[in-house]
């Protein structure tokens, strides 16, 4: 299936569960410079449909700032974005590693971007250290999947900051109706009524959906959602031919 990054400039400008492990297919942890003075520690994961999971760390500090990244590989790179406990994106990771043979994997680029700010910087002096720790990947479960998201873009063509949503309501076992709108590119979508989409079997955290050959997948996490369309936008049929949802959306809290 083919996976597209739309998890980038235009759209965000820019433990395991135990059946997790296995699901890794590329794995590091990198440490090393922005510039030649930020102190960081790099370390993400990815999984069988795409999807890379991590954290970045920001040594310099007395007590080190800790960043949740999320992102896909898209064939010739990891594309990964840095976010706050908010959702808001604070820098975008753009990198290539060559772990093709049976050396050290390499890190032969890397840029960290702030859309916002225009502040941009080489990764420098990055030492592969081994594979990552892990323990930020918390897939979601029927405990945590249902309910209201959100997110926070930077969109440099109106210099301003635009949000979107999404909620996923139970609709059966497994099932799950949902409205999606991403106000970035003006883009709205629904389940049909009576065609939830249904979760994949076994892991039960994601779903392919197709509505007017407009193909999206949805990968749950514990505390976020990441929607990419795997169509291609001249093939949707319900005549909007900007259709993308693509996102990571963090989960609202429930305010008691």
């Amino acid at each position: 299936m083919k996976h597209s990054l739309i998890i980038l400039i235009s759209f965000l400008l820019c433990g395991f569960s135990q059946t997790a492990r296995a699901d890794v297919i590329a794995d590091f942890h990198f440490e090393g410079t922005l510039g030649d003075k930020i102190g960081v520690s790099i370390e993400f994961a990815v999984n069988g449909d795409m999807v890379a999971v991590g954290e970045i760390v920001y040594t310099n500090h007395k007590n080190p700032i800790r960043m949740l990244l999320v992102g896909v590989w898209d064939g010739d790179e990891y594309r990964l974005n840095e976010y706050k406990l908010d959702g808001t994106v604070t820098g975008c990771l753009y990198m290539k590693i060559d772990d093709t043979t049976y050396n050290t994997p390499e890190m032969t680029e890397g840029t960290w971007i702030n859309y916002k700010t225009g502040k941009m910087y080489e990764m420098k002096n990055m030492e592969y250290i081994g594979t990552s720790s892990n323990s930020f990947w918390d897939y979601g479960t029927q405990e945590t999947i249902e309910g209201d998201y959100y997110f926070h873009q930077w969109d440099t063509a109106s210099n301003s900051m635009v949000i979107g949503s999404a909620s996923f309501r139970w609709a059966g076992d497994h099932k799950l109706d949902f409205e999606i709108l991403n106000d970035l590119e003006v883009s709205y979508i629904s389940s049909t009524p009576g065609r939830p989409a249904e979760l994949r079997p076994y892991t039960y955290n994601d779903f392919v959906y197709e509505k007017c050959s407009y193909v999206f997948e949805a990968h749950f996490f514990k505390n976020f959602v990441v929607l990419i369309t795997d169509s291609e936008p001249e093939n949707n049929m319900c005549g909007d031919k900007n259709l993308k949802i693509d996102g990571v959306y963090f989960k609202m809290k429930n305010e008691k």
